[in-house]
């Protein structure tokens, strides 16, 4: 059973809404999607049925599902107890976080008519053999009603129950089911109607940002030397001399896809994740510039380039009207966001892993209110599209893993005209 977002009894309590404070988060397959959109809405017409074709579209019956035992070592990430930063809980407390995840079962997921979501996923494998880790999810919902595009990340050390598994981190469903076990997993979880995805792996990240000639990055001392290193990686792993690719030190560069993904793919200089994910948006406000910058038949090619690295289960029919309406829907105001939120979560250690764990009806609320409410939410114009944050690496006593609250971003959602 579900329900429309007005009869949901969890939008009923009493709370004050207060503005997030949070880090704009999107991300690596966040790119593909909207250049695609940015150029199908002046090419779609003349492309046409052949190129919607050449997508990959894979139907869920036709997605691999494997057991745990059969994932590859790379598909889980152990953190020894040396270098947790989440609490060790006793047989109690974990009951007890699962009681208040299994109570969520009997709320229901909103669906609304005026609501189109889609799951963006960024996929991380070393080989084709297995569905790979979903590195990066961003639930990118349009809002007709309410004239608002709203981009939520969610966080890949999520603690969630996976359907047919049990507990683990949220990037794991897509591992064992692909796109479809991934968004139901998401359904159940935020109570959020989805069941759309598209997906795109690091190695046809690279080729995108090729098809483009390349996107400008500045990086700093710290971040070239890491990328560095994963360039040596990724390049033995295509057969390519990494030392064609590695830069000499931090300065503005024209990075190719080896140069790029490798930047957006590093966790180690600022904090982890939340500063990977930055970068990751900084290199899709690139690559957005350089769509801008094609003329007609350059824009061409690169669709025709893309549009076969897509792996996604959207219906035809669904392209179509997302592209009929493409002009009106980039009028629409953008809103950006992160799950878990700020000061709404806890890190704990289990099975070798740090795993989040939201504040779940809280976070339902205002996942729900920024999905689906029609009222306006507060715009922040203090967003810099080219200005990167740094971000602490410092956690809190009280929740190990939480950004410090005074070095994250201006509080309340931004929204992008």
């Amino acid at each position: 059973m579900s329900r429309r977002y007005d009869d949901n009894p969890l939008m009923n309590h009493n709370h004050r809404k207060q503005g997030p404070s949070w880090k704009k988060i999107m991300g690596i397959s966040l790119c593909i999607i909207l250049a695609i959109v940015v150029a199908g809405g002046v090419l779609i017409y003349t492309i046409g049925h052949e190129l919607i074709s050449s997508t990959n579209f894979v139907a869920d019956e036709d997605v691999k599902t494997v057991q745990v035992e059969e994932l590859p070592e790379e598909a889980k990430e152990t953190v020894s107890a040396e270098e947790k930063k989440g609490r060790v809980l006793d047989e109690s407390e974990l009951n007890e976080i699962h009681q208040q995840m299994n109570q969520l079962s009997d709320v229901d997921t909103v669906e609304d008519e005026d609501v189109y979501n889609l799951l963006l996923v960024g996929v991380d494998r070393r080989d084709k053999t297995w569905n790979g880790n979903s590195d990066s999810m961003m639930l990118v919902s349009i809002n007709h009603t309410a004239k608002r595009v709203s981009v939520v990340s969610l966080m890949r050390d999520t603690y969630v129950d996976i359907p047919g598994y049990g507990y683990n981190k949220l990037n794991a469903a897509y591992a064992l089911g692909g796109g479809p076990l991934l968004t139901e997993t998401i359904t159940d979880t935020y109570k959020v109607d989805v069941s759309r995805y598209a997906a795109v792996d690091f190695e046809n990240m690279i080729q995108i940002i090729d098809a483009l000639g390349g996107i400008d990055l500045e990086m700093t001392d710290a971040e070239v030397e890491v990328a560095n290193g994963y360039m040596l990686d990724m390049c033995n792993t295509l057969g390519l001399n990494g030392y064609d690719y590695v830069l000499p030190g931090g300065g503005v560069y024209h990075c190719n896809g080896v140069q790029a993904v490798a930047y957006a793919r590093n966790r180690y200089v600022g904090n982890s994740d939340y500063a990977r994910t930055e970068r990751q948006r900084y290199v899709i406000s690139q690559i957005i510039e350089e769509v801008k910058r094609m003329d007609v038949a350059q824009l061409t090619q690169f669709v025709k380039d893309v549009l076969p690295l897509v792996t996604h289960n959207v219906e035809e029919t669904e392209i179509w009207d997302l592209v009929t309406k493409a002009p009106e829907i980039l009028q629409y105001k953008f809103v950006q966001d992160r799950i878990p939120y700020d000061n709404m979560y806890d890190v704990i250690y289990v099975d070798s892993q740090d795993m989040l764990v939201p504040q779940w009806e809280t976070t339902i609320e205002k996942l729900h209110n920024t999905i689906y409410g029609n009222g306006s939410i507060s715009d922040n114009s203090d967003n810099d599209a080219e200005n990167k944050v740094e971000v602490s690496d410092e956690f809190t006593d009280d929740y190990p893993g939480l950004l410090d609250a005074e070095t994250e971003t201006e509080a309340g959602i931004v929204i992008q005209q």
